[in-house]
């Protein structure tokens, strides 16, 4: 029963009609509603420390970090 279920479950997933119209705009409304909010905050302070500390290893060299390119 397990094996044959899931595949029947994941062929239900690739088989399931799309959302109406009016419901993908509402979706896509909040999607961007959220991702406004989201983008206008501002970046950490430890963020930017932990990406200066990665710029400055970068800069370092080759052998530094990433393993080294000659």
């Amino acid at each position: 029963m397990g094996a044959g279920s899931a595949s029947k479950q994941g062929e239900t997933l690739t088989t399931q009609t799309q959302l109406p119209a009016e419901l993908q705009g509402q979706i896509g409304q909040r999607l961007r509603e959220a991702y406004n909010e989201l983008v206008s905050e501002p970046v950490p302070d430890r963020f930017i420390q932990l990406l200066q500390q990665l710029k400055q290893s970068e800069d370092k060299g080759p052998d530094h970090g990433r393993g080294g390119k000659k």
